[in-house]
């Protein structure tokens, strides 16, 4: 009896313990953060810039590249929510393809359902690069959509900025270094859950 007993005050302890750590973990909060560091010479090494207009957008940039002060974690970064993170990696997603033109906001239900019409088939066209009904879109989330031929390959991807639709190849481009007026960087984003960033 007392054996039984036991094992059954162990099952509802162990079921207890259980509980009690997917539930903490279930509520453990979003980080994220960013860290920079300057370099004087990159030598022969890549980097794309962010112009003055662009950086106007991302305060929390300003402030580290400045030194002042900004929220500070563990990693002497700063720590960003996790709607700026996805406005930083959006950027610089952006930021690392080659933009080609803008075309009208009226595109955007037709992107949305995933049309190809004549008159985007004929403004692509007006740019130099050719677009079929051949091409498919896919609609990715925060106002982007990639475009795709046949053979199921990414040719472009257009994103909603600042209430204009830009059209960039969707060949990704890699730059070692970030250029922000005559200084160069390397800057890093992390993101974390449960108090862990990779």
């Amino acid at each position: 009896m007392d054996d039984k007993l036991k094992t059954k005050k162990l099952l509802i302890i162990s079921i207890l313990i259980i509980s009690i750590v997917s539930i903490s973990g279930c509520t453990g909060e979003y980080n994220a953060e960013i860290s920079i560091k300057e370099f004087e010479d990159i030598g022969n090494s890549t980097y794309f810039e962010i112009t003055d207009d662009e950086l106007k957008e991302y305060p929390e940039l300003i402030r580290l590249i400045s030194g002042q002060e900004c929220t500070k974690s563990d990693y002497s970064s700063c720590e960003l929510n996790s709607d700026e993170f996805k406005r930083f990696t959006d950027f610089y997603e952006m930021k690392h393809h080659e933009y080609l033109f803008s075309i009208d906001m009226k595109f955007e239900n037709n992107l949305n359902d995933n049309i190809i019409n004549t008159e985007l088939m004929n403004t692509f066209e007006s740019y130099g690069f050719p677009l079929s009904e051949n091409y498919s879109i896919i609609t990715s989330e925060r106002n982007s959509w990639w475009i795709e031929n046949k053979a199921n390959s990414s040719e472009y991807i257009i994103w909603e900025i600042n209430d204009e639709l830009k059209v960039y190849k969707s060949e990704y481009i890699k730059y070692d270094f970030t250029k922000i007026g005559e200084h160069y960087y390397n800057i890093d984003f992390a993101e974390s859950e449960y108090g862990l960033f990779w």
